[in-house]
């Protein structure tokens, strides 16, 4: 029972940790202003969140490791990396496009939002896309860390969760 007690605990505490990272990059990303004047912050800020993803993921394979419920620990990690990386292409696309001619189609944050998440599952409408060479370059990247860097965090996080759990499965 009282395994049981702190599982709940820690399920709790995880759901709040992930809606309190997802609601406090959508607030920092809502709130600064990212384009025109001020398009070195959006960069910075895209920065700043992409480089916090392996430190991230290195504290969090650790704990995981001592989690009473690994799994969803794991699970919470993986949600927040995308999330982390989301938010730092987005906040990148729209100080590139600062005078709009480095993309098509992308006029406000819900576009860049929209292009990151579209991007990253490789779906591409082309309803927004990029016209200019930096604007191409920073889609490459994205792919490229979207490729390596989540693939990297997923391993480190899931093998951190299997050592824990001693190879078993996640039960059904």
């Amino acid at each position: 029972m009282a395994v049981e007690r702190v599982q709940a605990v820690e399920r709790r505490r995880g759901l709040l940790r992930l809606c309190a990272v997802a609601v406090g990059l959508g607030v920092v990303y809502a709130l600064i202003p990212l384009q025109d004047d001020r398009w070195g912050l959006g960069v910075g800020v895209g920065l700043v969140v992409l480089l916090a993803i392996v430190p991230f993921t290195v504290r969090r394979a650790a704990a995981i490791e001592q989690a009473a419920q690994p799994m969803f620990a794991a699970a919470e990690a993986v949600l927040i990396v995308v999330a982390m990386l989301v938010f730092a292409f987005s906040s990148a696309y729209l100080a590139i496009d600062g005078r709009g001619v480095q993309f098509e189609g992308l006029d406000t944050k819900i576009d860049a939002l929209y292009f990151t998440v579209t991007t990253l599952s490789t779906v591409g409408y082309g309803d927004v896309h990029a016209v200019g060479q930096l604007a191409r370059v920073a889609v490459t990247v994205q792919i490229v860390v979207d490729l390596t860097l989540l693939a990297v965090s997923v391993r480190a996080i899931i093998g951190a969760a299997r050592r824990r759990t001693g190879g078993a499965a996640p039960p059904s």
